[in-house]
């Protein structure tokens, strides 16, 4: 399931790019045109500029989301327990953990498909959106598409995306239920030291190839 998760995040890089060029009110526009230009971008990737690629990939990715949200939300009730300075490490290493992993393995899915549907489902207040696709990659064994769905939230900067749900299963409650075991076992420093172990066995942008 993790995996399958890391490719709704390898189709996700997308989103950032365009928001580079220009802010969207509307949620499925930016999802649908970032998408496409991800794509062209990592088409590019050629094996020798690869680290390039995923530097700005990553450089661009970053701001779309809102960490401190996915991490708040991934911890649970620990993360009220945490300290200020438990927060904002849990929050470092969680983003680490996503983007480092994100950057080692999305050159696998650079021949994707993606095809976001064209109306974005918003809550009563418009302050929240889901953006629902389906990624179908060339190379699968069954042929069928991932159904992918992005949730965001609108600030006076643009939408930010705080979760995103894989056929069903939600990044965030997947992560939940590893950290809460981990919080069980060891408290907020043990989780904190998963993370930081984690990080340390991804290479970097700068040292993948």
């Amino acid at each position: 399931m993790m995996k399958r998760l890391f490719i709704a995040l390898a189709a996700f890089v997308g989103f950032s790019l365009a928001a580079a060029h220009a802010e969207s009110s509307n949620p499925v526009d930016l999802v649908s045109d970032t998408s496409r230009q991800v794509l062209d971008l990592l088409k590019k990737d050629d094996g020798k500029n690869s680290r390039q690629v995923r530097a700005q990939v990553e450089a661009l990715v970053v701001p779309k989301f809102d960490f401190k949200r996915m991490t708040a939300l991934a911890v649970g009730r620990g993360w009220r327990d945490a300290t200020p300075d438990q927060q904002a490490e849990l929050s470092s290493q969680f983003q680490s953990l996503l983007t480092r992993t994100y950057a080692s393995t999305m050159w696998r899915f650079k021949q994707a498909q993606i095809d976001v549907k064209p109306n974005a489902t918003l809550t009563p207040d418009g302050r929240e959106a889901t953006v629902r696709s389906e990624v179908l990659l060339p190379n699968s064994a069954d042929k069928k598409p991932v159904s992918v769905d992005y949730i965001l939230y609108r600030t006076p900067q643009g939408w930010r995306v705080y979760n995103v749900s894989v056929e069903g299963a939600s990044l965030v409650t997947v992560y939940r239920n590893q950290f809460n075991e981990e919080i069980r076992k060891n408290g907020i420093d043990g989780l904190i030291k998963v993370l930081r172990t984690k990080n340390d066995s991804v290479p970097p942008v700068a040292r993948a190839g």
